[in-house]
């Protein structure tokens, strides 16, 4: 479970609260761990853009970020230290494939407990690395490295989401007036202001990053919330101690092939081209300006 990015500080949290996660419907009316109301509602109404489910377009069938949770996800993911002092999840097993082997007297628990949901405590070290790229370094002297690597002050994620929704907000005021902030525009408005490229190239890709962690990471991480991100695209999720039988390993992939005229209609080249506009990304505002995802 010790993964890169978000997906590592998630599982920290106690059980009971990654129940409590995985089981709701994010509001933004509902208590947050870092995100006040306005930001979380922002933060949602971005997510449902970058990834639309049926909600928010008549047209797409599959699953989107409100379905998946994903806010929820981003919002305990930046307030983890807020809700527990710990970023590991532990493990071996979830129980989704099954009970594992019960070595002890008696037989297995069933249901089997989650033992993604337990936590493994921090080093010290591991904290403070941590807690900068959350928090960033607050003046604090055993986090001035961070500042020495950006070559000025080092942003940590929590100022990003600040920031990012404050200019989100002045975009909207700018574009549409008299609207005050992204939340008010229409979904249609929303997408016009995401697709302007200093815009795309900016706070919207960090949005991305974190928003395809909640829809496709384990749920007691927050997000796949009733495992619809895996159930849609067809991924079994953790097997063991199962594991894969030898026939599912080799078994041929079913789907039928991409075509020509699809490999075209997804033309990555064209795509990556229209968000190198703005310019180049500054250490001291990591976020601001940046070339592609």
């Amino acid at each position: 479970m010790r993964g890169a990015g978000a997906l590592g500080v998630l599982a920290v949290l106690p059980a009971e609260l990654v129940r409590q996660v995985v089981t709701r419907t994010a509001e933004a009316a509902e208590p947050h761990y870092f995100l006040d109301t306005h930001q979380y509602a922002t933060v949602d109404a971005l997510c449902r853009r970058l990834i639309p489910g049926p909600q928010d377009d008549p047209t797409e069938p599959d699953p989107g970020a409100r379905e998946a949770n994903v806010i929820a996800y981003i919002d305990l993911f930046l307030g983890a230290f807020n809700a527990g002092e710990r970023i590991w999840g532990d493990g071996p097993f979830s129980g989704r494939a099954g009970p594992p082997p019960w070595p002890f007297g008696g037989t297995a628990p069933s249901p089997y407990p989650d033992d993604f949901a337990r936590t493994f405590p921090l080093s010290k070290v591991e904290e403070l690395s941590w807690r900068t790229l959350l928090e960033g370094t607050k003046g604090l002297s055993e986090r001035k490295w961070a500042d020495v690597a950006a070559g000025g002050h080092y942003v940590g994620l929590q100022e990003q989401y600040v920031q990012g929704v404050k200019d989100l907000d002045a975009a909207a005021a700018q574009m549409f007036p008299p609207a005050k902030d992204f939340v008010s525009l229409s979904p249609q408005q929303q997408d016009i202001l995401i697709a302007r490229p200093d815009i795309t190239a900016g706070f919207p890709s960090i949005v991305f990053q974190h928003a395809a962690e909640g829809m496709y990471g384990a749920p007691e991480y927050g997000g796949n919330k009733d495992l619809v991100g895996w159930t849609y695209i067809k991924f079994p999720g953790d097997a063991q101690p199962r594991g894969y039988t030898s026939e599912e390993m080799l078994a041929p992939d079913t789907s039928p092939p991409i075509s020509a005229a699809q490999l075209k209609a997804f033309d990555l080249q064209s795509a990556f081209a229209a968000l190198g506009h703005g310019t180049p990304r500054a250490a001291n505002t990591p976020w601001r300006g940046r070339r592609g995802f």
